[in-house]
């Protein structure tokens, strides 16, 4: 069995920890927010217009 260590990163808003692929924390942190807070996004998109 090989053990993997991955590279991780914590939620702004809710303190969650995530692991990630080298590469890949975008879209782990998009896929979360998305999944757990999808009206930080909303604010995010309308601020950018």
């Amino acid at each position: 069995m090989t053990v993997t260590r991955l590279p991780v990163t914590r939620c702004q808003i809710c303190q969650r920890t995530l692991a990630y692929r080298p590469g890949e924390a975008s879209t782990v942190l998009t896929e979360h927010y998305r999944r757990m807070h999808p009206e930080a996004l909303g604010a995010v998109s309308e601020t950018e217009d």
